[in-house]
């Protein structure tokens, strides 16, 4: 994925996300908002609530958002921290866009989830923006995600502020499988369990994530998965 560090000022960035949001509704935006609806499923209240927008074509100042979706990344208070992005085009040779940040500092999608996460006292972590919203389409109001990466321990703090069991939900490739054995690594090394901190490693099927399971076999057989996970595989 590439990046390009400081591309937009804190108030550029608000705009930009405000205007994105409006041009998806627009007809500049039909595609891109039927792409968002029918093919990833989402609904206009998932859609508003991750402040989802596009950015047309003609704008003539953003050529790195032209033609994007964007998807704004929020600290757990709300605070906008960068613009991440995908371009509509699936064989762009630049699909996926982000502007620099510390991904290591930031959970996806916390702002919403968070309250959900103290009330259940639980949290799903996933990899990618779009699983986060595609399980919280689902009912699965309290996952976040990793911005792609591998989950670190500022993340791991960060999410077990609000709550004391974790499912490890990433992706069933060999990366995903490869992101659970260290973030189990990390639950040992730093002796999470003495704080009654529980982490469960659910296992998707090969080359299947999450988005893309919850949406072949619904809502329950994925909430049987969570709970085989959690009585087999409990730390």
């Amino acid at each position: 994925m590439s990046n390009l560090r400081d591309k937009f000022g804190e108030i550029e960035r608000l705009r930009i996300v405000e205007a994105a949001k409006r041009s998806l509704y627009k007809p500049e935006g039909e595609q891109a908002l039927d792409y968002l609806r029918n093919q990833r499923g989402f609904s206009d209240e998932i859609i508003d609530r991750f402040d989802m927008g596009f950015c047309p074509l003609n704008v003539n100042n953003m050529p790195e958002l032209n033609g994007r979706l964007i998807t704004p990344i929020y600290d757990a208070y709300g605070n906008l921290i960068a613009l991440s992005t995908r371009h509509l085009d699936e064989n762009h040779p630049r699909r996926f866009w982000h502007e620099s940040f510390n991904k290591s500092f930031y959970v996806y999608g916390l702002p919403y989830a968070k309250k959900f996460i103290v009330k259940y006292k639980k949290a799903i972590i996933v990899e990618g923006e779009f699983d986060v919203a595609s399980l919280h389409s689902n009912g699965f109001f309290i996952t976040v995600g990793t911005c792609g990466s591998a989950l670190t321990l500022s993340q791991i703090v960060l999410i077990t502020r609000y709550c004391s069991e974790v499912y490890l939900l990433f992706d069933g490739d060999n990366a995903g499988r490869e992101s659970i054995k260290k973030a189990m690594k990390l639950y040992d090394k730093h002796n999470f369990k003495l704080y009654d901190i529980t982490f469960v490693p659910a296992f998707l099927p090969k080359d299947i994530d999450p988005d893309k399971f919850v949406k072949e076999r619904g809502r329950i057989e994925l909430m049987d998965l969570l709970k085989r996970s959690k009585k087999e595989n409990v730390f």
